[in-house]
């Protein structure tokens, strides 16, 4: 199976600024996530996908092929990740670079991988040729049943119900049914479900559960200094 890694890393961040490049236990933030995929032997090619000239710089000295800039439409803050993998496949077709089977995509956000889960992931989209994907979860510390919207009445309403349960909010968590949480540890999606699919995740999504320990996600200031903080506790630098 062809496997590659794309990076996804535009240049503005408005709640950590320079985020992408700046240092967390000495390098900077997207280097812990072209490294990680350097180690993978699944993984034959390392690509980051940016609009920034000076990211596109640090990315390729720790690594990561950089070949094109992403057009400023595509880095925008309501950008979704789908058209950021259509321009890169469609990239890949015009300069005659063979389409992987399956492409993982590892957010700069989530610093702190291991070459076993990765590994584990592309062997269980290997064995499984129905799967469209495979995501990284793990379980959360809130139940959605015990959550809540507020109507145009200003009243509470449930978010989710159970037939046959009138107040599933009112239940011990223990007779709730399991939930998971989808991190930015990983995911390994097929090109096809990409293509035919028009999605990133498609209709047969296989889940590779995380340990809570292990997934860090950094989105602002205090999150950026936590992961610096178990990190360091941990003795990880990647």
């Amino acid at each position: 199976m062809l496997i590659y890694s794309l990076i996804p890393a535009r240049g503005g961040s408005k709640a950590v600024p320079h985020k992408n490049i700046r240092l967390l236990r000495g390098k900077p933030l997207i280097a812990h996530s072209i490294e990680i995929s350097l180690k993978c032997p699944s993984i034959q090619r390392t690509f980051v996908s940016t609009d920034s000239e000076e990211i596109a710089k640090v990315a390729r000295n720790a690594g990561a092929e950089v070949p094109f800039l992403r057009p400023s439409e595509l880095a925008q803050d309501d950008t979704r990740d789908l058209p950021v993998f259509h321009h890169f496949l469609r990239w890949l077709e015009q300069n005659r670079v063979p389409l992987p089977d399956a492409i993982f995509q590892f957010r700069p956000t989530s610093p702190s991988r291991s070459v076993s889960k990765i590994e584990e992931a592309a062997e269980l989209l290997k064995k499984n040729p129905e799967a469209d994907s495979v995501r990284g979860i793990i379980e959360p510390g809130q139940n959605p049943y015990k959550m809540w919207t507020i109507g145009a009445d200003g009243f509470m309403q449930a978010l989710l119900s159970i037939p046959g349960i009138p107040e599933p909010f009112n239940e011990p968590r223990q007779s709730l049914p399991k939930v998971y949480w989808q991190i930015g540890y990983l995911d390994l999606i097929r090109t096809r479900t990409i293509l035919e699919k028009h999605s990133l995740t498609g209709t047969h999504v296989l889940p590779l559960k995380i340990d809570s320990n292990d997934s860090i996600d950094i989105d602002d200031e205090f999150s950026f200094q936590l992961a610096e903080f178990l990190m360091e506790r941990r003795g990880s630098t990647i």
